[in-house]
């Protein structure tokens, strides 16, 4: 089946003003996994990471398979960050570990133990190009930076979460001079690299991704484009009627960017879309 997007399209970047809104078609579908998926991402040099069925796929710019990695006897793999494409994080939830693989998705690190640093609740994790990760404590609801000799170096005065936080799947992204940490439904919270808190975005959207100095945003039913300091969301992407529901995807859950090309899970697939004007 067809599949029918409603585009938004932005130049230069996406930092001109909004375009024509466009249907998307097969030739602006760059490949449609049609699968159930636990996260997906995308790093720097425009390669895509899909999480199924236990394993990670890398794919490159056209969707085609790279590599895979998979290790069931540690748990599934709950989350990832390719923030460095050199140095990609996993954590798997059901044992607490934290590794890295280079870029082949081979392992570049021992496996991180993190009931052993006292961390035995993270509600988020995220890779620092400083070296090592950052991490939401759920013990202390600290903001904790862990370098590659497994200590603290960094750690944020006690933060406001809402009650019943270990239940939330909160993100957490380095971004430059900053760390965003996103309370689904409710706020981003940015941070400097000290872990000092510099302002709340009332932004209440269930996903996002970094993508230079703006924020996409991931609502059930569109993905937008967030630039600070001025609050403009900038459409880029919305679901056409009952298409998308009918073809087995339902709402965005994920979505990522790199150039001209976007990365949107839903919980039916996943879908790689080529962002161009008519």
């Amino acid at each position: 089946m067809t599949l029918l997007i409603s585009l938004l399209c932005l130049f230069a970047g996406f930092s001109s003003e909004p375009g024509n809104i466009i249907s998307l078609s097969g030739t602006d579908t760059i490949k449609v996994w049609n699968r159930v998926t636990e996260t997906i991402a995308a790093d720097q040099l425009g390669q895509y990471y899909l999480v199924s069925n236990g394993s990670l796929v890398k794919y490159d710019a056209q969707g085609d398979s790279a590599y895979t990695w998979s290790e069931p006897q540690t748990g599934a793999i709950t989350r990832i960050d390719t923030g460095d494409p050199m140095r990609i994080l996993v954590y798997q939830k059901d044992f607490n570990l934290v590794r890295f693989l280079n870029n082949r998705l081979a392992p570049s690190s021992g496996i991180i133990r993190l009931d052993d640093l006292g961390i035995t609740v993270p509600l988020a994790l995220a890779s620092s190009r400083q070296g090592g990760f950052w991490v939401l404590d759920g013990s202390t609801y600290r903001l904790r930076q862990i370098n590659m000799q497994l200590q603290t170096i960094v750690e944020s005065a006690p933060l406001n979460l809402p009650s019943g936080a270990g239940s939330t799947n909160y993100r957490l992204i380095e971004s430059g001079s900053q760390v965003l940490l996103l309370i689904p439904g409710k706020e981003i919270q940015v941070f400097d690299l000290f872990a000092n808190l510099i302002r709340k975005i009332p932004l209440k959207v269930g996903s996002f991704y970094a993508y230079g100095d703006q924020i996409l945003l991931v609502y059930p039913n569109k993905i937008t484009l967030w630039k600070d300091p001025v609050i403009v969301e900038e459409e880029l992407v919305r679901r056409l009627g009952g298409e998308e529901k009918r073809s087995g995807g339902g709402e965005f859950l994920e979505a990522c960017l790199y150039q001209d090309k976007m990365l949107i899970r839903t919980p039916g697939k996943v879908i790689l879309l080529r962002i161009s004007k008519k």
